[in-house]
């Protein structure tokens, strides 16, 4: 709600612009995910270049697998969340999200077309769960828990709003991966099931594990706006997003049996 000379303005003795804690929560959501991805993004290139130009072959080796491993996460869970959060901005738009003027309606067409370019994102998550994650028995994996799990233990007491969420996110993304594992053994249903809901989980961690980084070098500057203003997203993004990967072990857990139980002609046209 806006009073003042014009929308958006404020004159003096007008009423504060009130915004609703539901569009707190879309605007929270969507900062949480697009700094949170950046970093992520530069991360995983700053691997790249590791793993070209590094004189330690060692070091060369697990900086490419590392960007093999993610390379799945950044494509599929990237694109799909950058579409969730575009059509969320155009929600807070209202009716007005669908009106050309505003540009909000272009973006949330353009933001679609990412997440078909290779086929769909199901492909990546089949890609992480059946190609990088199965076929070292998660070896690689397991060493990249390694890295978030060591920062969570060397983490100050004051990061602990995240990093206590983080090593249980962790925890339970290493437990849905060697249940995938597993599962393989059994059938590619089994594996194919869980793969999507997986992919959301490494998602989540790897982007808790940059918010983790953030909000720990935000601490240099305490009391300056844009670093309190890190530490209070990655706050949220421990209460929101991080919050929903025990949800996710259970769609990983659940297996295959509900989802294959109709037959193909239960698809059918009536």
């Amino acid at each position: 709600r806006r009073q003042g000379k014009a929308a958006g303005s404020r004159s003096e003795g007008a009423d504060p612009i009130i915004v609703h804690p539901d569009v707190r929560r879309m605007l929270m959501d969507a900062r949480a995910f697009t700094e949170g991805m950046r970093a992520l993004v530069l991360w995983t290139a700053l691997q790249i270049d590791i793993s070209h130009a590094s004189e330690d072959e060692q070091e060369r080796r697990q900086a490419e697998e590392v960007v093999s491993l993610l390379t799945p996460v950044l494509k599929g869970f990237g694109t799909d969340r950058g579409f969730e959060t575009a059509v969320a901005m155009q929600q807070i738009f209202g009716g007005h999200g669908y009106i050309a003027e505003w540009g909000v309606e272009q973006i949330v067409r353009d933001a679609r077309v990412p997440m078909i370019y290779e086929g769909a994102n199901g492909v990546q998550a089949l890609d992480l769960a059946g190609r990088k994650l199965a076929r070292d028995g998660g070896a690689v994996a397991e060493r990249f828990f390694a890295m978030l799990e060591a920062d969570c233990a060397a983490a100050s007491e004051e990061l602990g709003f995240i990093s206590d969420p983080l090593r249980e996110a962790v925890a339970d993304t290493r437990a849905a991966g060697l249940w995938l594992i597993e599962a393989a053994g059994r059938g590619p249903n089994e594996l194919g099931a869980g793969s999507y809901a997986f992919m959301q989980m490494m998602g989540r961690v790897a982007i808790g594990w940059m918010w983790l980084r953030m909000a720990a070098i935000s601490l240099q500057d305490e009391g300056e706006p844009f670093a309190n203003a890190k530490r209070v997203t990655a706050r949220h993004f421990a209460q929101s997003s991080l919050a929903e990967i025990s949800s996710l072990r259970k769609k990983v857990e659940a297996g295959a049996e509900a989802l294959m139980a109709l037959p193909e002609e239960a698809f059918a046209p009536s």
